[in-house]
Order: C-alpha cells, then structure tokens, then sequence
C-alpha cells in the first residue's frame, strides 16, 4: 500500500460542496488560514472552542474528526 493518506484539512476539504453542518464546517474551514494543519483531535477540538462556543460546531468537528480518523482505518 502506497497510499498517500490525506490530512484532515485535505479530507474535510471534499465536503464543502455539500449542503450540510459538515458542508458549513468544511467551507469555514477552508476560509481559515489559522486552522491547525493536524488530525489530532484535541489540538482540533482546543482550536475550535477558542474560536467558537457554538456548540453545533463543537459537535459537527469532533463528528468529523470520528469520521476522518474510521476511514482511516480501513
């Protein structure tokens, strides 16, 4: 397998054209320079709580990270 995996940035970057919470996260996301270019979810998650205290946002990026972290496995 020489597969290259992709960051979490690279892999949430796919779901900005959909019109979802997860579509909404991707698309600020991309907007933000700032965004930590890691796939550790703590770090994401400490991130994101200093930039928001909507908790919506806070559900939606630990989902994600979930999601990111299972498709990774396989």
């Amino acid at each position: 397998m020489d597969q290259i995996d992709k960051s979490f940035k690279q892999w949430i970057s796919a779901f900005t054209v959909t019109d979802t919470n997860l579509g909404d996260l991707a698309s600020d996301i991309a907007r933000d320079p700032s965004f930590p270019d890691s796939s550790d979810k703590s770090v994401l998650m400490e991130y994101i709580i200093r930039k928001t205290h909507n908790s919506l946002v806070h559900r939606t990026l630990s989902a994600a990270i979930d999601l990111y972290h299972a498709s990774d496995s396989e």
